[in-house]
Formats: C-alpha cells, structure tokens, sequence
C-alpha cells in the first residue's frame, strides 16, 4: 500500500525532531528508546509531585482559591471605618472648661494616653485626674462623650464609591475601645444605593473630609479600621493640612486543620477573637470592666462596675500581653489586614476640581 505524502512528511518529523525527544522513540537504537522511556517517566514524576503539592496549597490557603462574590459567604467584605478624637485631646479640651484653682495640668493628658495603652503612669498624677471628675460629678465615659466632637463636625463631607453621601448616614458616635469615636458599620454602606455601573468596580472607594481641630488649635485625628474577629489593632494618627490615601486588603483564612478542631486548640465560633477573650478574662480577674469597650464586644462583662483610672493602665496592660491563667485559644476563622498609608500635603487648594 502506497503511503500518502502527509504521512511520509509525519513519519519523517519523529525521526528527525526533538520535540520531546520523539526521534528517539522511532531509534533503531534499544538504548535510545530506553532512555527516552525513563526521562519521560522522570518527568512525569516531577509533573505528578508538583501537581499534588499545589492542590494541598490550594485546599490550605484561602488565597489561592478561585475569586468568588464574598457577600453569599458567611464574611464581611467591608470593616467597621472608624475616626476619633484622641482621648487626651478630648481630656485637654475638658480641663480647658474647668475650675482649676491654679492646679497644674500640663501632665494629665499624657498620663490618661498612657493608661489606656498599658503603659507605666505616675499615680500622683492619676489620682490628681480622678478627683478632677469626682469634683464635676462625671465618669471618664460621660467626659469623653460630653467634649469628643459630633461626628458632623469632625466628619464634613463623604463620598461613598464616588456617589456623594450624608456623612450622618455612615457615622454615628460611639464608645469604642479607642475612646468616643464616629463609627461607620459595614451595614449603613450596604444602606447606601449606589447605580449598577459603580458597582461594577471591585476597589470600593470612601472618600472624606476631616476637621481634626480643638478650637483655634489645630489637632490631629486618629483613624483605623476593624472586621469582626480581628486582634489587635492600632490607630493612626492624621496630621491637619495633609490628604491621606488609606489601601486596605485583607485575607480572610479559615484553618482547615481538622485535628485543631478536635484537640481543641482553635475557636471556630463565629465573630470570635483572642483579644476580646483576654479582655473579657481580665475584667472578670479585675472585679470591673474596662470604661472603654471595644467594639463588637459581648455585654456579659458590663455587669461589673467600671474600673477606676487606677486599675486601667494595670487592665491595658494584663488584656494586651494575656495572662496564664486566661484560656484564650486562637480562633480559627483569622482575619489579617494590611493597610498602606500615604500622604501629601494640600497646595493650591483654589485650584481644585474635586468637588469634595
């Protein structure tokens, strides 16, 4: 039987390519054939070994996993954007609308800043603060509430994913671990209708304008953000005359470790996180509860009278580093954040176009 001109020029390629080494396969050689075998099993091997370590990566990490729409999940696309006024600001605005009979204050700012961050005070001057509220019959939550700003004064304009927004409708004025501070929840955004094109884009944009001010004495303002089940978090302080970009990402991670779950060595309970835990333990350890609550965190701790400011920094202080005797496991459900801020200063500011 006659071969075609196609197959001749099929049969002639294996023989001279070596593409994969296909001229080897037709050898006259037995030990050509025979070590084109074994390469092409080594290689398959080192195809198969890849293959499994990437698919047990995949199962481990969430980032890996194909992109989906976490709204039909379970977590919280957007955390809770918070702006406050320092505590020690809103304490030196206080003892600036005060009888002080000569009394030297200059301290007391500080010594409240370091208190609530578990950090070393002078006792002298702590209880110096304490007979200052004793004396105008008020807690240092109702101080905090009475001289913080009204979130439409600190908070002049919003722009929620390029829509103009009432800032009203995002913040609303709440104690917080951090003090009394403008807190936008993750719901009052899904509140806010925004036209089908805008939501179309993945990167969800807030735009505001801050009035960090004490007075006629320029102050700054301290920002941050939170997802349910976060551990610790710090604020940032934002100096007046500065425009700030803020770039959150955050990886949600489940641990897949069913022998974790067994051996009890991870909380998989919802919203959970170790912080609150220590916190919670330590009021219970303390026989009062911290004046200044974090947010999200359960009430079943309000029960106890609020400490005095002698036992906050000592509260701070044991709720940050732990303690021994807390059983605080780890949750299970890990919410890592990672927020890249920069700023610039504000020139020409007859020359802007935005409208915000």
């Amino acid at each position: 039987m006659k071969q075609s001109a196609l197959s001749n020029a099929i049969k002639k390629f294996f023989k001279t390519t070596t593409l994969h080494g296909f001229k080897y396969l037709v050898s006259r050689y037995f030990h050509d054939r025979i070590g084109w075998a074994a390469c092409c099993l080594a290689s398959a091997c080192c195809a198969a070994v890849l293959c499994v370590v990437l698919w047990e990566r995949f199962l481990k990490i969430p980032a890996l996993l194909q992109l989906r729409d976490l709204a039909s999940g379970g977590f919280q696309q957007l955390p809770s954007v918070v702006v406050c006024q320092p505590p020690d600001v809103v304490i030196e605005n206080f003892l600036s609308r005060i009888e002080l009979n000569g009394t030297n204050t200059s301290r007391l700012p500080t010594t409240l800043a370091n208190a609530l961050q578990g950090k070393p005070t002078d006792e002298a001057q702590v209880d110096l603060l304490e007979h200052l509220l004793q004396t105008n019959n008020m807690s240092l939550q109702q101080v905090l509430y009475a001289y913080t700003p009204n979130c439409e004064d600190l908070i002049k304009r919003c722009r929620w994913r390029a829509k103009p927004v009432d800032c009203e409708r995002l913040f609303k004025k709440e104690l917080t671990r951090w003090g009394v501070c403008c807190v936008a929840s993750p719901a009052r955004f899904d509140n806010i209708s925004i036209p089908p094109l805008l939501g179309m884009n993945v990167i969800k944009q807030l735009d505001m304008v801050l009035q960090c001010s004490n007075g006629s004495r320029a102050r700054g303002c301290e920002f941050f953000t939170k997802y349910v089940g976060e551990e610790w978090v710090t604020p940032t302080r934002l100096s007046p005359g500065l425009n700030y970009w803020a770039y959150l990402t955050f990886t949600s991670e489940k641990d897949s470790d069913a022998e974790k779950l067994v051996d009890g060595t991870c909380n998989s309970d919802g919203g959970y996180s170790r912080s609150q835990c220590l916190l919670k333990c330590t009021s219970k350890k303390c026989g009062c509860s911290d004046p200044l609550r974090s947010i999200g965190i359960a009430t079943d701790a309000q029960s106890l009278p609020p400490c005095p400011l002698k036992q906050i920094s000592c509260l701070r202080t044991i709720g940050l580093r732990g303690n021994s005797t807390c059983l605080c496991l780890p949750s299970c459900q890990k919410v890592i954040t990672r927020t890249d801020l920069e700023y610039s200063p504000f020139n020409e500011m007859e020359s802007c176009l935005d409208p915000i």
